[in-house]
């Protein structure tokens, strides 16, 4: 494990970003920031890694090494099984439980292969204390996973205020709990909400695969258990006229006298 590389896996999100940055600060070894980019970020995201990016290279001569499979997340929901007792049946959009086919794709394999391209690495993952539940040994025999933030017993909180304290506070963060592909079957109804809110054009994308994948009669039709995107669009559309009509919410990506994130420290 001597030669093995430092490899530090930044989503763009608060965690991964903290994490980075904060080992940067302390002037612990960094190879590599992979950015693993599954093709359906939010448009903000992109702009935000373009300009953390540039933040980087400039205060600590490292930048971020973006990485993308060969496969879309569409070109995967709408490609059949392979082998096993459902070959031939189409996919669908992803699945909630466990990791589902989009994690793996998309990043799980991505990120290995790079690990064994460099001949092996320590991989960085930014799982605050709270998560320590999920900490696990790679089952290849290159990678070896550490967990700053647990370590420094960090939690969202603490890592909020530092991208603050910073001048890299991701402005996703003023309405979304946690970032990441626009479409993820694991986000909350509130995150769904939101997406719809703020996102209209993309929760129509989200909707229109859930339509194509039952035109295909494929194995996951939709993206929850429990209710459709159709039914929940007119949920939160009625939701949001009632909050409109209690109290005149203004909905709005200015960044705010806190959370202002100026990338000049």
């Amino acid at each position: 494990m001597k030669n093995f590389k430092h490899i530090y896996s930044l989503s763009g999100g608060q965690d991964s970003t903290a994490m980075t940055v904060r080992a940067l600060e302390l002037g612990l070894p960094v190879d590599y920031i992979i950015f693993c980019d599954t093709g359906n970020e939010f448009p903000e995201m992109y702009d935000y890694l373009y300009a953390l990016d540039t933040w980087l290279l400039k205060k600590y001569g490292i930048g971020i090494t973006r990485l993308r499979s060969k496969d879309t997340l569409e070109t995967l929901c709408f490609s059949p099984f392979t082998k096993g007792k459902r070959k031939g049946i189409i996919r669908g959009v992803p699945y909630a439980s466990s990791m589902s086919f989009c994690t793996r794709e998309l990043k799980k394999n991505i990120s290995r292969n790079f690990a064994k391209k460099v001949d092996g690495a320590y991989m960085y993952l930014g799982y605050v204390a709270r998560e320590r539940h999920r900490m696990h040994e790679a089952t290849e025999q290159y990678i070896f996973n550490k967990y700053p933030l647990i370590d420094w017993e960090w939690n969202e909180d603490n890592v909020s205020a530092y991208l603050k304290e910073m001048g890299i506070y991701n402005s996703l963060y003023d309405h979304f709990t946690r970032t990441g592909c626009m479409f993820c079957p694991k986000q909350t109804l509130a995150s769904w909400k939101a997406l719809y809110a703020h996102f209209p054009q993309q929760y129509k994308i989200a909707q229109s695969w859930e339509h194509k994948a039952k035109e295909l009669n494929a194995h996951i039709k939709t993206f929850r258990s429990d209710y459709s995107l159709d039914d929940l669009a007119f949920r939160f559309e009625r939701e949001l006229q009632k909050e409109k009509n209690d109290k005149q919410i203004k909905f709005s990506f200015d960044w705010n006298e806190e959370n202002v994130s100026c990338f000049c420290k």
